[in-house]
């Protein structure tokens, strides 16, 4: 790698955190880093049984115990609690097993490759050790204690490198050089922040969903808009996550459904379009009642006589029995319907997430695709023209799809490449792009 322009990963690492680092990194740290970026780097070159291996770890100061010592925040029937954000599993400490290099990363790198788990690393008699292996709990909005002393350094594709730290990717390394920022935005602010003109869109096409959904108490279970934005952003992780390239076009309001399901490949039987949102709809309830009830026996709502008496505790363990079998079905399908998305061709979803069809072939017209423009901001001031012709055929047709149908929504992810978000908002003539970082998986 001593071409010009070419850098091993552990050197571009420690001068991209030294540039672009919100708070600076102690440079024992940084050298650790450039050790842990140069060894998953060459580990993701290597082979097992035939297969590339998709090295990820997770690096803590304090090793093991550290990483079982990260707390976050839940709610579960209103009460606000913590829970350890990382299931883990210790290996024995034997040099043949435990030596952290190329090698032993290759040979355990299988045992990780599950969505969240990486192989744990962390400091033991003056020398990195593989320390076991362990499972990020899904990520919720509020910030875990300890999580910033947590480092995860992935390698989704042979000789690349992705490094996270609290959730948010801050470095990509790809062929020999750090990927430029530009101005990627995390798919969370995306698809909840108030400001976004992604989230705007969404909520105008699922107004009545909205509307349907019961009221639940916003700091212990989320808003209703919340809601239908998490079923979205599972979409948009699922499809990213499995390495396969895909499109998700959602269509707003006043579009005749039929014309898609006749051009898609594959479509639901009559009436199971709805599935989705029939979901989401009984786990909010589920949620709201569980949440609702929690708050109304706290604020000592009384019984009246002609009430039979319930017992409390029984209610609200059927309650919260209830909360985790409807938000497990509802995560079971939005997982199914992502998976969809590794079928050539786009996957449709319209109005209301109603689920249109899978395998949608978008036509590129002869002139090309239109002009797309990098959004500056989350409400979408547009900025330069992006070059979208040196993107493959499924960019291509996102960006076709996004300007035909005004107000509609396209992501579209790479095989080996960040996932992209493309909309014309109604009444405008500019096609925007976005850019996006995904929670690490």
């Amino acid at each position: 790698m001593d071409e010009p322009g070419l850098q091993y990963p552990g050197e571009a690492l420690r001068s991209w955190l030294r540039q672009f680092a919100k708070t600076p990194v102690a440079e024992p740290t940084l050298r650790l880093l450039v050790v842990l970026a140069d060894t998953v780097f060459f580990a993701s070159l290597g082979r097992e049984e035939g297969e590339a291996t998709r090295v990820r770890i997770a690096y803590h100061a304090q090793g093991l115990p550290g990483l079982q010592a990260v707390r976050e925040t839940v709610f579960i029937g209103g009460v606000r609690g913590h829970r350890q954000a990382w299931e883990t599993l210790p290996l024995e400490p034997k040099s043949s097993i435990t030596d952290f290099s190329v090698e032993a990363l290759v040979k355990l790198a299988p045992a990780a490759h599950l969505p969240r788990t990486a192989v744990v690393v962390g400091p033991r008699e003056g020398k990195l050790r593989i320390q076991g292996l362990a499972r990020r709990v899904e990520y919720t909005e509020f910030h875990a204690e300890g999580e910033e002393d947590v480092f995860i350094l992935h390698a989704p594709e042979p000789g690349h490198l992705v490094v996270s730290t609290q959730g948010r990717e801050v470095f990509r390394y790809e062929q020999g050089a750090p990927v430029p920022p530009g101005r990627r935005v995390a798919l969370h602010d995306l698809l909840f922040h108030e400001d976004s003109a992604v989230r705007s869109a969404l909520m105008e096409h699922c107004a009545t969903l909205v509307e349907s959904l019961p009221k639940v108490q916003p700091l212990m279970g989320g808003n209703r808009e919340w809601y239908v934005s998490n079923a979205v952003h599972g979409l948009i992780r699922k499809m990213g996550g499995l390495h396969h390239g895909g499109l998700i076009a959602f269509l707003p309001k006043q579009h005749d459904l039929d014309r898609f399901r006749t051009r898609g490949k594959y479509s639901l039987p009559p009436g199971q379009g709805s599935l989705l949102r029939e979901r989401l709809q009984r786990f909010v309830q589920a949620r709201a009642d569980l949440i609702n009830g929690a708050w109304r026996a706290e604020s000592g709502r009384t019984v009246s006589e002609a009430e039979p008496p319930e017992d409390p505790e029984l209610k609200k363990a059927a309650a919260e029995h209830d909360d985790k079998v409807t938000e497990s079905d509802f995560q079971a399908l939005v997982e199914s319907i992502g998976q969809l998305t590794a079928v050539d061709n786009a996957l449709v979803l319209g109005p209301e997430l109603e689920v249109v069809c899978a395998g949608y072939q978008i036509a590129i017209p002869r002139s090309g695709p239109p002009q797309v423009f990098e959004a500056r901001t989350l409400q979408g001031r547009p900025g330069p023209h992006y070059p979208i012709s040196q993107h493959g055929s499924r960019h291509r047709a996102a960006a076709v799809f996004a300007n035909q149908h005004s107000g509609a929504i396209v992501f579209v992810a790479s095989q080996d490449g960040p996932v992209r978000c493309l909309h014309r908002p109604p009444g405008k003539k500019k096609v925007l792009l976005w850019s996006l970082l995904l929670t690490e998986d």
